[in-house]
């Protein structure tokens, strides 16, 4: 993980609760910071791309969007 994406990791994650969202969780891997929140703002499902998972015949769905290094995504 490069120094700017430690310092997104500590960063973004205020930024975001500053916004209103609720951080569920974070992981780290080895390029970028992924973070999970409950509830997206407007400012974010703007620009939010989808990604959609057929198992056993069941649809689920997932939202994310860089901000940053970091990638945001909520169910």
């Amino acid at each position: 993980m490069t120094p700017a994406n430690k310092l997104d990791k500590r960063n973004i994650p205020q930024i975001l609760r500053g916004m209103g969202c609720q951080v569920l969780r974070i992981t780290t891997r080895k390029s970028r910071a992924v973070i999970e929140i409950a509830q997206p703002v407007p400012q974010l499902q703007e620009q939010a791309a989808t990604l959609t998972e057929n198992i056993k015949g069941q649809q689920r769905q997932t939202w994310f969007v860089h901000v940053n290094s970091c990638l945001v995504y909520w169910h």
